[in-house]
């Protein structure tokens, strides 16, 4: 956390159709059971934005390589803070088989040391809504509004096997966010970490989802979260968010957890 948090914060919100089921797989999924978080943790906004700025067209290419919205030259200092759905629900639990030389098979164990033996059928959940709301937050307005011109109306895959298509929108969606306290009735814009939480409906779920990641010897390093997200959601009154004045804000710890406040 920085000493001395900055005082004005800009958000953009960009909203894009979701061209098939969402499949945000879960942190916390099994070999067995994959269920998709009812939103797009922050990485994977990131990564989405930047196969969208870069034109890279690809599905599953598992290369372990960071693709984050921030490292790019052009837009250093924007991150993202996830993608959420206006309104949706998650599909019923399906079977899916994992096909390959020898497909699925009930014999075996689950995992074998050879590439698709011994895989069960995989019981899934995933996400239908129709539109994703992706919330980025900058210092500057002006590189805000040169992202949203640069990808408005494009497609790009997202999550296991989905694909969105970004409005296309003459204005961008900008809004400007004071530091303050919470007053207990702002709707948060973004993510909300267990901790801000004051009140929710009781139906909604704490999650683990990864909000920020670095490469590593052996890969990608995930920082997961405790977190939640839903529209009945309130912050603690008193707690440190960023406000538009009246009824939305964004906490200043989902800010601190994807690396802006650092």
């Amino acid at each position: 956390m920085t000493a001395e948090p900055i005082d004005v914060v800009w958000a953009l919100e960009l909203y894009g159709t979701l061209l098939s089921p969402l499949m945000a797989r879960n942190a916390l999924k099994s070999n067995v059971t994959w269920s998709s978080y009812p939103f797009v943790p922050p990485t994977g906004a990131s990564g989405f934005l930047v196969d969208l700025l870069e034109g890279t067209k690809w599905y599953e290419r598992n290369d372990n390589a960071i693709r984050h919205l921030h490292d790019l030259p052009d837009y250093r200092g924007v991150y993202a803070l996830g993608a959420f759905p206006d309104s949706g629900r998650l599909s019923r639990k399906h079977f899916r088989a994992h096909l390959g030389s020898l497909g699925f098979n009930y014999e075996a164990y689950v995992w074998q040391l050879k590439r698709n033996e011994g895989k069960k059928l995989a019981v899934v959940e995933e996400l239908y809504a129709e539109r994703l709301r992706f919330v980025m937050v900058s210092r500057q307005q002006d590189v805000l509004e040169k992202l949203h011109h640069k990808v408005r109306g494009r497609v790009a895959p997202i999550a296991k096997k989905g694909s969105v298509q970004l409005e296309f929108t003459q204005t961008p969606k900008l809004t400007c966010l004071a530091r303050g306290s919470a007053s207990g009735q702002e709707e948060p814009m973004a993510l909300v970490m267990v901790n801000e939480v004051g009140s929710f409906s009781l139906d909604l779920q704490p999650y683990q989802a990864p909000c920020r990641s670095e490469s590593s010897g052996s890969g990608i390093h995930w920082f997961k979260h405790d977190c939640m997200w839903g529209t009945t959601i309130r912050f603690r009154p008193g707690w440190p968010v960023y406000s538009d004045g009246s009824d939305r804000a964004i906490g200043m710890a989902v800010l601190q957890a994807v690396g802006f406040l650092s």
